[in-house]
């Protein structure tokens, strides 16, 4: 059987990938993400059903456990607290490297119990994040140059064949390290655009928008290099390649910028991401991301669970791509075709599958993992 490679590159818009020459050279479909950040969107991949979206985890049987039992040595690498073990996203790996152990950076962890109790009211949040808008660093999670040499090593001396998942994070907000990343004052100002009515929002200027875009395309080109240095360096005759993105960032569109799970925003900029398929023949130029799954087991000969909701690729695209954005108790929910947006907000959104109920929830995760988000950028766990 053919080594399977899936990497998923945080944050890229599928019509930015004109800026990652490799990515785009393999001639990316458009693909819609089953959710509005990184948690959900990567549930539902790995799930391949909207249960892992509403949930906000990998749901079992995932892609991983799916092709272990195809007798496939799995391998994952995610630095990201977003694929923390804590949501499941270890199931079906062999090898499982989430690069979470240490102490972390020097980002002051915000969460407080009555901090927390204030943010249940709009002008106190408001006023709140007006004055302390939140900025993201990547210098807590390790490079992504190190992250694949870490995926490389593992995938070679493993025994084949392999699936290999790799999760990059350079191409997040603030879309760089050191002197790559975008200046602290503008990220801020960005974070806090769009959000409320009862205060005046900050506008970036003209110039600010432009260094962020710049930014953005830059991240999004050092990301694209870093890929097609894995492909070169991976131990793989004729595998089966899929690239994409968990989610994309709002750069300026409705006066909002990046991405934030407590907004439940649905727009195409952020659920819209390029989906790039090398070494299958696909009969789509759209996809639901919970295609990916029967795609790459009907591929490779593995048997496709019945309660994966997927399309196979191979025999023709999603008509219509659901996407579930989870907060808390609260959910907004977009269905898509090929002409038209469907979009519910404040939704009781619930999930059935073999006889058991799941719905929309607060995440009750370790502290630890509670700051590595917040580091990122993110209010809470949701």
């Amino acid at each position: 059987m053919r080594d399977v490679v899936l990497v998923t590159a945080d944050s890229v818009r599928h019509d930015f990938a004109e800026h990652m020459p490799f990515v785009d050279s393999l001639e990316p479909i458009l693909g819609i993400t089953a959710g509005h950040y990184t948690r959900p969107s990567l549930g539902g991949l790995h799930s391949a059903r909207l249960g892992g979206s509403v949930r906000s985890k990998a749901v079992s049987p995932t892609i991983a456990e799916v092709l272990q039992d195809a007798g496939y040595t799995c391998i994952g690498a995610a630095a990201t607290a977003q694929a923390d073990p804590a949501f499941d996203f270890d199931a079906g790996f062999d090898q499982y490297e989430n690069f979470m152990d240490g102490g972390g950076n020097a980002v002051e962890n915000r969460r407080s119990s009555l901090r927390e109790y204030l943010g249940q009211f709009e002008i106190v949040r408001a006023v709140y994040h007006r004055f302390f808008p939140m900025e993201a660093v990547l210098s807590g999670l390790p490079p992504d140059d190190e992250v694949i040499d870490h995926a490389i090593e593992r995938f070679n001396d493993a025994e084949g064949p392999r699936f290999l998942w790799v999760h990059l994070m350079d191409s997040h907000r603030p879309y760089g390290r050191g002197e790559d990343a975008l200046p602290v004052e503008i990220d801020r100002k960005a974070e806090a655009s769009g959000r409320d009515s009862i205060l005046p929002d900050p506008e970036l200027t003209e110039e600010e928008h432009e260094e962020l875009v710049d930014t953005y395309r830059q991240a999004l080109g050092r990301t694209d290099e870093r890929i097609e240095r894995l492909t070169d360096e991976l131990d793989a005759e004729d595998p089966i390649l899929v690239v994409t993105s968990d989610h994309g960032d709002e750069l300026g569109e409705e006066e909002y910028y990046y991405h934030q799970g407590y907004r439940r925003r649905v727009p195409d900029p952020i659920v819209q991401v390029p989906l790039a398929i090398d070494g299958i023949d696909v009969a789509a130029e759209r996809a639901s991301l919970l295609d990916v799954g029967p795609t790459i087991a009907s591929a490779v000969g593995a048997e496709i669970p019945e309660v994966w909701r997927g399309t196979d690729l191979q025999e023709g695209g999603t008509e219509r791509a659901a996407t579930v954005a989870p907060w808390h108790d609260d959910a907004t929910v977009a269905l898509r075709d090929r002409g038209s947006t469907l979009v519910a907000t404040d939704a009781d959104v619930s999930f059935e599958e073999g006889g058991e109920q799941a719905a929309v929830g607060r995440a009750d995760v370790d502290e630890s993992v509670e700051q590595r988000l917040q580091e990122l950028g993110y209010k809470d766990a949701g």
